[in-house]
């Protein structure tokens, strides 16, 4: 199995960096501003994309000031069909340390390379959006 991994620290608490990963606003801030979302464990994420033929479908697993996991659900994209992302928070010297993994990937082929480049410039959107309350989304459907 292969896995994407990030870590970075963002200037703000945990619970600013929680409304950017479970709230319809905070995905549209930092993801893409195509995006169904009601928040809270149990609930679906369904983002969208311009270049995507269909929505992706995240079930929420958890949400804590330090945890945030999602699972996919459903067939798209294929090659996400049982991965996990997780969002693990830590207090780091007045800063929020983020762990990103997105975890059970078949392989590190096909779509994985492209997959953790977009992640990595995601990551980097998260930061911007919370620090800033401007990120760099992905073009919405």
């Amino acid at each position: 199995m292969a896995r994407i991994v990030f870590e970075l620290d963002i200037e703000a608490p945990a619970s600013d960096v929680v409304d950017a990963l479970d709230t319809e606003e905070g995905i549209a801030g930092w993801w893409t501003p195509s995006v169904t979302f009601p928040g809270g464990a149990g609930s679906t994420l369904a983002p969208s994309f311009a270049a995507a033929p269909a929505p992706f479908e995240l079930r929420v697993d958890e949400v804590s000031d330090r945890r945030v996991r999602w699972a996919s659900i459903g067939d798209f994209p294929p090659h996400w069909v049982g991965t996990e992302v997780t969002w693990t928070l830590t207090p780091s010297d007045g800063a929020t340390r983020v762990h990103f993994s997105h975890d059970g990937w078949a392989d590190d082929g096909g779509p994985f390379p492209s997959a953790a480049l977009t992640w990595g410039l995601l990551v980097q959107s998260l930061k911007q959006y919370v620090e800033t309350g401007t990120g760099t989304p992905l073009p919405g459907a």
